[in-house]
C-alpha cells in the first residue's frame, strides 16, 4: 500500500512548513549560543519535545500499513554518536559536553533534510479518498459531521485526579459517551482496539482535549507523545494542573494563558461555561452546581494533601536511601583528583585546566542530586555502581551514562 495523505493536501503542506520553521529557529537559536552544560540541557529538551511532536505528525498524517519512510528515515537520524566514546576509551581529550552539543545540532538538520524532501514529494503523494479539493479548502466527500466530545490527556499516575475531574464534568451534564479517558472502564479504549489506533480515530477538530499536567506527565514518553498527537488533530484545549506543578513548569506545545490549577475553585465556573458552550448543554441549576462542585472540590482538596505528605514523607526516604544506598560519600574529598587529572590532560594550559574543574564539580553537583524516584533503587545502584566503575575519576561520563541508562529503563518500564 502507498502512502496516502490523511488530511486536507493545503493544511498537511501548512502543517509541515511550521513544524520545518521550527526546526530551523531551533537549530539557529541553539547555533549562536555558547557551548556548555546548562545550553545542552536545554537544548536537548527543546530538541526532544520537536522531534517527539514531527514522528506524531508523520504518524497521523501518513497513511499506510507499515511505519511509512519518511517516519522511518526521520527516527533514522537519531543514532547515537559513538566516536567521542571510542575516543575517551582510547585516551584521546574529549570534550563530551561540546561533541553531545555538535552532534545534536547535526541531527536537526538531518531531520530538516528529511521534512524538506517529504515537502518536495507533497504534490506526488495522495490524500485519502474521503478529501477532495476546491478552489477554497479540501472538503471530506461525505461531509460526515463529527462527534464533539472531551479527551482527557493525562498520565495513568493522576487517574485519581482525573476521576475527580470526571465527577465534575458529569455534574455539568457531559454524557459518559461524551468523555474519552483511558485509565477508567465506559470511558476509554475498547475492548480488542489498539489504543494508538483509537485515539487516532477519534481526535479530530471537534475535540476539546483537557490536558492534566504533572510531573508525572512529563516523565511519561506515552503522555508527551500523545500530547503531541492532540495537539496535531485538536484545536481547542485547556491545561489543568496539578499542585505542586506551576505554570512555570509548562513546557512543549501547550499555552498557560487559558489554565486553570484542578483546585481553583473560581476557574471552575469558566469551565463549565466553555463545556456547556462546546457541547451544547442547557445550563444545570446554579445552586445545584455550586453545592456539588463545592463538594468535589473538597474531595480534591484532602486529595492533594494526602499526596503532599506523602511525597514529603517519599522525600525523606528519598534523602535517607540516597545516604545509605548510594553511597553520597564518594564524592567527598575528590577536588584534588579532579585537579590532578586536569593537570595530566592540559599540563600546560591553564584555560582547559579551568575548564575541566568546573565541569566535573558541575557534574558531580547533579550526580548528588540524581535520584529518580520513578526508578527501582536497586536497578539505580546497578547504573551508579557500573558508570563508577568504567569512569572511576570521569564525573562527567558518570553523569551521562546514568541520566541515558535511566531514561532507557523508563522507556522499557513503558512497554
Amino acid at each position: 500500500m502507498d502512502i496516502e495523505i490523511d488530511f486536507p493536501r493545503n493544511e498537511f503542506i501548512k502543517e509541515l512548513e511550521n513544524y520545518i520553521q521550527e526546526g530551523k529557529d531551533l537549530h539557529k537559536k541553539f547555533k549562536l549560543q555558547p557551548i556548555n552544560p546548562d545550553n545542552l540541557e536545554s537544548l536537548e529538551r527543546e530538541f526532544i519535545y520537536w522531534t517527539e511532536e514531527v514522528q506524531e505528525f508523520l504518524k497521523i498524517r501518513l497513511t499506510t500499513i507499515f511505519d511509512n519512510e519518511f517516519l522511518t528515515n526521520f527516527k533514522g537520524t537519531n543514532k547515537l554518536d559513538l566516536k567521542p566514546i571510542v575516543d575517551a576509551f582510547a585516551g584521546e581529550k574529549v570534550d563530551m559536553v561540546k561533541n553531545k552539543y555538535v552532534h545534536t545540532l547535526n541531527q536537526i538538520k538531518k531531520k530538516l533534510d528529511v521534512l524538506n524532501l517529504l515537502k518536495r514529494k507533497t504534490k506526488f503523494i495522495k490524500t485519502v479518498e474521503y478529501y477532495s479539493e476546491s478552489p477554497a479548502e479540501f472538503v471530506p466527500l461525505n461531509q460526515k459531521k463529527e462527534m464533539k466530545e472531551i479527551f482527557i490527556s493525562h498520565s495513568s499516575l493522576d487517574a485519581k485526579y482525573v476521576e475527580k475531574l470526571i465527577d465534575i464534568f458529569e455534574v455539568i451534564g457531559v454524557p459518559s459517551n461524551k468523555i474519552f479517558c483511558s485509565s477508567f472502564e465506559g470511558y476509554g479504549v475498547r475492548l480488542g482496539n489498539d489504543f494508538l489506533e483509537d485515539i487516532r480515530e477519534r481526535l479530530n477538530s471537534n475535540v476539546l482535549v483537557i490536558f492534566v499536567l504533572s510531573e508525572n506527565f512529563y516523565s511519561s514518553v506515552v503522555s508527551l507523545c500523545e500530547m503531541g498527537a492532540t495537539w496535531v488533530k485538536t484545536n481547542n484545549h485547556i491545561p489543568v494542573l496539578i499542585p505542586p506543578f506551576d505554570y512555570s513548569d509548562v513546557k512543549g506545545v501547550i499555552p498557560t494563558t487559558n489554565g486553570m490549577k484542578i483546585n481553583e475553585k473560581v476557574k471552575y465556573n469558566s469551565l463549565k461555561s466553555v463545556i456547556e458552550e462546546f457541547l451544547d448543554l442547557k445550563p444545570i441549576n446554579n445552586s445545584v452546581w455550586e453545592r456539588k462542585r463545592d463538594n468535589s472540590l473538597k474531595d480534591l482538596k484532602v486529595l492533594l494533601e494526602s499526596v503532599s505528605n506523602s511525597t514529603e514523607n517519599k522525600e525523606i526516604n528519598k534523602t535517607k536511601r540516597t545516604e545509605e544506598n548510594l553511597d553520597i560519600n564518594f564524592y567527598d574529598n575528590q577536588n584534588d583528583i579532579i585537579k590532578s587529572k586536569s593537570q595530566e590532560e592540559w599540563p600546560d594550559d591553564f584555560e582547559m585546566q579551568l575548564d575541566y574543574i568546573d565541569r566535573h564539580k558541575n557534574a558531580i553537583e547533579k550526580l548528588k542530586k540524581h535520584n529518580p524516584i520513578d526508578i527501582d533503587q536497586d536497578k539505580f545502584k546497578t547504573i551508579r555502581k557500573n558508570g563508577r566503575k568504567e569512569w572511576p575519576d570521569d564525573f562527567e561520563m558518570q553523569l551521562d551514562y546514568e541520566q541515558r541508562q535511566v531514561e532507557s529503563l523508563r522507556r522499557l518500564n513503558e512497554r
